[in-house]
Formats: structure tokens, C-alpha cells, sequence
């Protein structure tokens, strides 16, 4: 069996389906829709950075973050001369985050790429130290009840399995099922808006 590629490696050889050149139509929504007022967001794992652009032309301070170095190169050139937003190359889960405490996070397919068990709760806590008093988390998650994938698609994830893993950290706001923004075959995600309980 190969060895699955690194997210870098994935980048090296063009192997990006999740890279859209737009903002995900589902953070577009879920950010107007509930008003959530301008502030620091960070996007976990931003790729070439189309979510952390959109942040910062809404008005946002944004950092986005992402572990290869590449994607992190790709986004910088993106955005240009945009001075509300940064990019670094770290890896969340060890790294300081820059400019915490934040207002809102923001991940598109991390948190279900996290491996069930401590590293998941680590994600979680993590998230939950890098934000204010009842900051919020969006998360677009792979969707279990996607039974049948014909394409390959994210991991999946049952609302239970969610629910389990951040209710102790964060109270659900919502948890509503759509599509991923993707070119071609989207997979069913769950949408979840989370606030930090303090």
C-alpha cells in the first residue's frame, strides 16, 4: 500500500482538489447571514488563502496558516498588497499562533483530517485557547451520511462524533448539512458554528 502523500507533496505535484480560487460559498453564508461582526479570524489550514482573502475584504484582521510552505507562497502572491492579512507557515498544533487572543477561526476540512482520539481533542483545545471569551468556530466538516461517494472526497464524520469531541470546549451554535464548494462532485459537509464556552 502507498504511503499517503503530506499535504506539501500534495501542493508539489498540483494535487489540490480542494483549491477553488474563490471562497467557499459556505463561509460566504454562514458569516452574512449571522452578522457576525468584523474582528481577528484566523483560516486553519488556508492553502493558497482564497477564505483568508475574503476575510480581509470584509474588513477582518485575517491570518491565515497553513503547514506547507508552498500553498503559504501561493497565497501571499494572491493577496497582493492587501495590508489587513498575514500568512505563515506553521503547524497549528504546535506552533504559537500570532496575534491570539482571536475573534473568530475558521477551518475548511481540518478538523475531520485530525485523526479520532488526544490529537482531535488537542485541535479542539487549541482552538479554544487561541480565541476570546466566546469567540467563534466555524468548521465545514466531512458529512457521514454521505453514504455512497462515487469521486474520492474528505473524511466523514457523524454529528455525534462532532458533538462528542467539542462540546466540553464549545457550545453549538448550529449544525446544518450542505455541499463543500468544489468544481466538480462537491461532498456533503456539515456546517457547524461553535462559540467558546468560558
Amino acid at each position: 500500500m502507498a504511503q499517503k502523500k503530506s499535504f506539501h507533496e500534495r501542493y508539489q505535484d498540483n494535487d489540490t482538489p480542494w483549491e477553488i480560487n474563490r471562497p467557499d460559498h459556505n463561509l460566504v453564508e454562514i458569516v452574512e447571514n449571522n452578522k457576525i461582526p468584523t474582528g481577528r479570524a484566523i483560516d486553519i489550514g488556508c492553502g493558497t488563502g482564497d477564505n483568508a482573502i475574503w476575510f480581509a475584504r470584509k474588513g477582518f484582521i485575517a491570518l491565515g496558516c497553513d503547514s506547507s510552505p508552498l500553498a503559504i507562497d501561493r497565497a501571499r502572491k494572491k493577496a497582493g498588497i492587501i495590508d489587513n492579512i498575514s500568512f505563515q507557515s506553521l503547524e497549528f498544533l504546535d506552533d504559537v499562533i500570532p496575534g491570539s487572543p482571536l475573534d473568530l477561526a475558521f477551518d475548511r476540512g481540518c478538523f475531520h483530517t485530525i485523526p479520532e482520539g488526544d490529537l482531535r481533542c488537542r485541535f479542539v483545545k487549541k482552538i479554544w485557547h487561541i480565541l476570546k471569551d466566546k469567540g467563534l468556530w466555524l468548521s465545514l466538516i466531512g458529512n457521514a451520511d454521505e453514504k455512497e461517494r462515487q469521486a474520492e472526497g474528505p473524511p466523514r464524520l457523524t454529528a455525534a462524533q462532532i458533538a462528542t469531541t467539542v462540546e466540553p470546549h464549545f457550545e453549538i451554535l448550529s449544525l446544518t448539512t450542505g455541499w463543500l464548494d468544489m468544481d466538480n462532485n462537491p461532498p456533503r459537509c456539515w456546517r457547524c458554528l461553535m462559540q467558546k464556552r468560558i
